[in-house]
């Protein structure tokens, strides 16, 4: 990856190098480079562009919603996918206009709703429970759009697939007159119509993402004649993935934006076009680094770092694979194939796929450092107290100027919102 260097045999992250930034802000540590997250948002507008389409992209802000970096997206004129009303206070913090805010949530309260409304949110309806109980929380808030399920998923892992038949999200699009006519009933303009089948897919999946697509358009035209009017919107959700492994393919963004504006073409659709990347934004940007406490062999031979699936959840919940670089010593002839064990009290704790595949790394010391590739997205918004282990630092890095944005975390940090202070 571009911004990503070795130098001397040490991993430098814009030129900086890697281990002595751990050194001094601390492990575990985020890093981001809000420089690829900028080039990552432009190449995926001017691919539309050069497409003849205007797309709105609105950043999945669940793949991380660091402060800075939706400053720096704000500033490149994104909108933003949010699935909690915390996000949305945060995006306001951060200084979206709420009209640059869709909400698309799932189970979502009474409570939430009604924050939503108040901060005069658009809402993406999921089930005909929230339209129902939306017309009686706030009956002045008029506006929605309705999320679907084409039946059809794609995703990285099975816990990211997010359309299908056992699947919580959406309503079936079956049933989507239903929920036309139920809104239409309560006197809701439906604004737009809206589906997301999965996350992190790669080549192989654009195809089945093209027929839901194609299936989202005939949804669209069936509404719009039962309503006597033509939505504003078709949103197309998100998906777009990054290579996680040495020899993954990069994502045909060539193909996923040509194959969404010749759909649209085709089909003379004046809508406005919305699609809602995350991970294909923020992912390979950003890399979680941790120290090395112990290395020995035990019936295996063990590298122990100061992190957990506290920090990155990802290898431990979805069997994920992220490229393991020792930062000090980066290639070597002498190497050794390791279990990367982290410090929680779980037996699937470990950063490899799982316990019996070991990673082959040159031979490590205690007191180094190894980093984590691909950390950007669902690292630190996952991240957790577990053990009441601390969450880690997060620095950003612009143009060269570095600045820490979130500290590591302390005992009284996790103990704030107890009632009585200990």
């Amino acid at each position: 990856m571009e911004h990503l260097d070795v130098l001397e045999n040490r991993l430098k992250i814009c030129g900086f190098d890697v281990a002595e930034l751990a050194e001094k802000y601390g492990t575990p540590l985020y890093i981001y480079n809000l420089d690829r997250i900028v080039e990552n948002y432009e190449l995926l507008k001017s691919s539309f562009e050069n497409e003849g389409i205007n797309v709105k992209i609105h950043y999945a802000m669940k793949a991380n919603s660091n402060p800075e970096i939706l400053k720096e997206l704000r500033k490149l004129e994104s909108c933003l996918d949010c699935v909690s009303p915390n996000e949305v206070k945060l995006a306001i913090k951060c200084g979206f206009k709420s009209k640059d805010i869709l909400f698309t949530g799932t189970s979502v309260s009474d409570e939430d709703l009604k924050i939503l409304t108040e901060e005069e949110i658009l809402i993406n309806v999921d089930s005909l429970s929230q339209i129902k109980r939306l017309a009686k929380i706030n009956p002045k808030r008029k506006e929605i759009s309705i999320r679907i399920n084409p039946q059809i998923g794609a995703g990285i892992h099975e816990h990211t697939i997010t359309a299908g038949k056992y699947v919580k999200f959406g309503i079936p699009e079956e049933n989507v007159i239903e929920a036309a006519k139920l809104a239409n009933g309560f006197g809701f303009k439906i604004k737009g119509i809206h589906e997301h089948i999965g996350s992190g897919w790669l080549g192989n999946d654009v195809k089945n993402f093209l027929t839901t697509a194609n299936k989202l358009i005939e949804i669209y035209k069936k509404i719009s004649s039962f309503l006597g009017y033509e939505l504003e919107f078709i949103d197309f959700g998100g998906g777009p993935g990054i290579p996680y492994r040495e020899n993954d393919e990069e994502f045909p963004i060539k193909q996923y934006s040509a194959g969404i504006s010749e759909i649209v073409r085709k089909e003379d659709i004046n809508a406005d076009v919305f699609i809602e990347p995350g991970r294909f934004i923020v992912g390979d940007a950003g890399i979680l680094v941790c120290k090395i406490n112990t290395v020995e062999d035990k019936y295996v031979p063990i590298i122990g770092v100061d992190a957990g699936f506290n920090c990155l959840i990802r290898p431990a919940f979805y069997g994920a694979y992220h490229r393991i670089i020792l930062c000090e010593n980066v290639e070597s002839k002498n190497t050794k194939d390791y279990l990367i064990a982290g410090n929680l009290c779980e037996s699937g704790d470990v950063f490899n796929e799982n316990r019996e595949i070991l990673r082959k790394l040159p031979i490590a010391e205690e007191g180094q450092h190894i980093a984590l590739l691909d950390a950007g997205a669902y690292g630190f918004t996952m991240a957790s107290n577990y053990n009441l282990r601390t969450k880690p630092a997060e620095i950003i890095i612009k143009e060269r100027n570095i600045k820490l944005v979130r500290r590591k975390e302390n005992l009284e940090d996790m103990l704030t919102t107890l009632e009585e202070k200990l």
